[in-house]
This record gives structure tokens, C-alpha cells and sequence, in this order.
């Protein structure tokens, strides 16, 4: 086997891979001794077909599993021989056509690690900011009124009630481009939570003021990079009819409103505690979800370096699937959605590069910082993901080696470049809105004393 390296970039190589004709030889005797005890010819008995009567009956089934076989035994041992190592599935890019007594070559595109050179100093002692985690009364205040909206009861809307916010509109409407009628893009009875933007914000919008029974006409222009492939960067006009107007009875909040909630809650001040609570845990989540991102965007900013492009195609590969499962259980598809595909794997690629690269970033450092997950790690994990899957705890340490070891790593890095952060209080949301509020007295009095 003769193996020659070719760079194409500094993180994409193209290997050649030359094999003898003893090999090819080789190969192909057994691809048709096996072959002869698999098929039944006429005139022969099962696995008594002689070699040169398969070779003519089959020789594209032959030539096939072959060629197939001969990348797959050899291609490890090429890759290993000139001292690569794949940062995803090699690519196959052509082969020669296969000829008894003659020799047989391919070539493959390997993509590699970059080289990343990365010092202390660059990922040690990180100024970040911490978001405050206090809950706030106003936010307290909203998640209850958003309480006493999800469980108000819906009347209809007196006659000459004008649409507000957090009212219900029955609509129907239909849509155009450049007068032609926009297939599916159309509604009988589309149930709209004004001001919510659900619907569509400027349609929305339009509702404010107007009644039951009204028609309005609005023109919308959707972004180029709109998902919907039917939309994208067109101005459609909608035909929207107001067919019925429902108002919020909203109920006052006390301990007899909360009990027949059935919450499992007696009284507005247990609600509020649990509520606070809750919040507390989301504002602590939020708060370090957010210095983890300034330092992977710090990370991002002060060490460049190539990623191979194809490892890029893979996270894209994995953003697209992840969204597919996530619209199939809500029992939608692209399709059905009005989703292009083409301009959602647009939108997405920088999100791709983005996590290419702090993949392997955090690699790197964990390289340097010798952060490993340790047997015991492993196999308390092992028996919580088989207790969880129903897994047996074989299974449940093969799927940990092979697809789970990597990232847990790589939150432990981020967890360690946190730590050795230097973390800057953001001023708290009490103290920004009372000196705010300090300062718009100080300006009134101002003003009154110079009037």
C-alpha cells in the first residue's frame, strides 16, 4: 500500500491511497467465493457455482462489495499510517474503476484539529459581569397578573367594544403577493391574543382600536432570511375581516380565586412564595448561562484559528436534526410548516461555526488543564442514564463513551474558566430603578424651579 499526503488546507487534508494488484486480486476472490454459496444459478448446486460463472452473472455486485471493502480494511491503516487523526467521518472523493490483475487507488479528504495555540493568560483571570438574581416585586407583580389572565374567564366584547390589549379576535383573512393569492397562507376562523405577536405584530397592531365586524387591510414585508420560503422578502397584503371580539373577565387575586385554581396552593401568599422561588431558580439559571457566554465569546474573540469546514457541516447537520425532532413531536414538519430548508441551514451556519469553534476551544484547554471525567464520574453517570432510559448499564456506558464523554468535559472546562474569572457585580434592578427614579425628581425640580 502506498500512501501520499496532500494538503488542501491547514485543517483539510487529501490522502491517496495506492493498493497492489495481489491485493485487488485478493479481494475479489472472496468477494466471489462468498457470493457463490450466497446465490442459486441454474443448472448449479447452491455454493458450487464456479468463480468464473459468478464473475459474469454478478460482476457489478462483485465490483461493488469490492470497492467497498477495500476502503473500508484499508483506509484505517492509511489514515493511521501518515499520522492523522479525523475530527469527522473521512470522505471519500473518487476511486478508479475496478480492474482484475491491476491495481486500485482512491482518495480521501480528511479533516483534522486545527493547531491552536492558546496561553494561560488567555483564558485565566476573564473579566465577566454577573447578573443580578434577586427577584424584583414588579416581576412578582407581572407573573401573577399573568395568572389572573391565563385563568380569566372569555365574554364576548360588547358591540361597540374597540379592540385592546390582551383581548381574543376571531379573525379570517387572506393573503396576497403582487395580487396573486398566497396557496395555504389563509384562515376562517384564526383565534389571535392581541398584542401578543403570536399572529403577526403589525397585523396585531392594526386590531388596536377597531371593532367587531371591521375590515382591515395591511401590508406586511417579511425579511429576506424570512424561514418561510413562500414569504421571503415579499410584501404581502392581508384581507383580514374581525368576525368576533372576547374580553378577559379577569377575577381579583385572593385566597378564594386561588383555591379554585386547584394548584394545590390555599392562599395568594403561599402562590407568591412558590412563584418567587421558581423565579429565583430561573434568575440563577439565566445568571449562569450568561457567564458561561462571555466566556466563550471572550474565548472566540482572542484565539483565531481555522475550523475545518466539514465539522462545521456536522454541527449544522446536528442544529437542522434537532430542529426536526422538535417539530415532529408538536407533529409538524418542515413542510408543513413552511419551513425552507435551504434558508433555515443559512440562517443557522454561523450558530454552527460558532460551536465548532468553541468545541474546540474548550478541547484545548481541557488538553492543557487535564480536565477528564474520572471512573467513579463515569459510572454514577453510567447508572443514572440506565435508571433513566431503562438502558442496561453496558449499554448505558457505551453510549456515555461514545457520544456523552466529550461534552460532559467540556461543561466542566467552562465550569473551571468561571471559576478562575474575575466576575464584576452588574448593579442591582432596585438600585438602577431608584436612581432613575432619583433622577427624573431631581430633573422635575429642576424644571418647576426654573418656571
Amino acid at each position: 500500500m502506498k500512501v501520499n499526503v496532500e494538503d488542501i488546507t491547514s485543517v483539510q487534508k487529501k490522502l491517496k491511497v495506492e493498493l497492489p494488484p495481489e491485493v485487488v486480486a485478493r479481494e475479489i476472490d472472496k468477494a466471489c467465493q462468498k457470493l457463490s454459496k450466497e446465490v442459486s444459478v441454474k443448472g448449479f448446486r447452491k455454493g458450487k457455482v464456479p468463480k468464473a460463472v459468478v464473475k459474469r452473472l454478478f460482476r457489478e455486485h462483485i465490483e461493488e462489495r469490492v470497492i467497498e471493502n477495500l476502503i473500508q480494511e484499508t483506509l484505517p491503516k492509511a489514515i493511521e499510517e501518515s499520522k492523522l487523526v479525523p475530527i469527522v467521518r473521512p470522505l471519500i472523493e473518487s476511486h478508479d474503476q475496478l480492474q482484475e490483475k491491476e491495481g486500485f487507488s482512491y482518495t480521501a479528504v480528511i479533516d483534522i484539529r486545527p493547531e491552536i495555540e492558546i496561553k494561560p493568560e488567555d483564558y485565566k483571570g476573564l473579566e465577566i459581569e454577573a447578573l443580578p438574581t434577586e427577584v424584583t416585586e414588579e416581576e412578582l407583580e407581572n407573573h401573577l397578573r399573568a395568572i389572573q389572565m391565563t385563568f380569566a374567564d372569555l365574554k364576548p366584547a360588547e358591540k361597540d367594544h374597540e379592540i385592546r390589549e390582551n383581548d381574543i379576535a376571531i379573525l379570517s383573512f387572506k393573503a396576497y403577493i403582487n395580487g396573486e393569492p398566497v396557496p395555504g397562507h389563509e384562515a376562517q376562523a384564526l383565534y389571535v391574543d392581541v398584542g401578543t405577536g403570536e399572529f403577526n405584530e403589525t397585523i396585531e397592531k392594526e386590531l388596536i382600536g377597531k371593532k367587531a365586524g371591521d375590515k382591515i387591510e395591511v401590508d406586511v414585508t417579511y425579511p429576506e432570511d424570512a424561514l418561510n420560503a413562500q414569504l421571503a422578502g415579499q410584501t404581502v397584503h392581508y384581507e383580514v375581516f374581525i368576525r368576533e371580539v372576547y374580553v378577559r373577565d379577569i377575577k381579583p387575586l385572593d385566597d378564594e380565586f386561588i383555591k379554585k385554581m386547584n394548584l394545590g396552593f390555599e392562599s395568594v401568599e403561599q402562590l407568591r412564595e412558590r412563584i418567587k422561588n421558581r423565579l429565583k431558580e430561573e434568575k440563577e439559571k439565566k445568571a449562569e448561562e450568561f457567564l458561561k457566554e462571555q466566556v466563550l465569546a471572550k474565548l472566540r474573540e482572542k484565539i483565531q484559528f481555522e475550523v475545518p469546514e466539514r465539522y462545521v457541516e456536522y454541527k449544522l447537520a446536528r442544529l437542522i436534526e434537532q430542529m426536526q425532532q422538535n417539530l415532529e413531536e408538536k407533529g409538524h414538519t418542515f413542510e408543513s410548516a413552511g419551513i425552507s430548508v435551504p434558508k433555515l441551514k443559512e440562517k443557522l451556519r454561523p450558530l454552527a461555526e460558532q460551536q465548532a469553534r468553541e468545541d474546540l476551544i474548550l478541547e484545548k484547554i481541557a488538553e492543557l488543564e487535564n480536565i477528564n471525567v474520572s471512573g467513579e464520574e463515569l459510572e454514577e453517570k453510567a447508572q443514572m442514564l440506565a435508571q433513566a432510559t431503562k438502558a442496561s448499564l453496558d449499554e448505558a456506558r457505551a453510549i456515555l463513551a461514545t457520544s456523552m464523554v466529550p461534552r460532559i468535559i467540556a461543561d466542566k472546562t467552562l465550569q473551571f474558566l468561571v471559576s478562575q474569572a474575575k466576575i464584576k457585580e452588574i448593579q442591582k434592578q432596585d438600585e438602577v430603578q431608584s436612581e432613575s427614579a432619583s433622577e427624573g425628581e431631581s430633573q422635575a425640580q429642576e424644571k418647576e424651579s426654573e418656571g
